[in-house]
């Protein structure tokens, strides 16, 4: 699971729409957290313009 990257703003945006800190929304968006919650902010961020990128580097 890779990041999400966001216009700046929307990480704001999204932790009013679900009552959290945006700390919470940090967390989800780069996928430390993997509870319901976590998943319902990455597709919200998603649906507003995010773009997953992959974090994995190749060696």
């Amino acid at each position: 699971m890779g990041e999400i990257l966001m216009k700046h703003g929307e990480r704001k945006e999204i932790a009013k729409m679900f009552n959290v800190s945006e700390v919470t929304v940090r967390n989800a968006l780069k996928g430390r957290t993997q509870s319901e919650l976590s998943r319902r902010i990455r597709r919200m961020a998603i649906q507003r313009g995010g773009i997953e990128v992959d974090d994995s580097k190749s060696m």
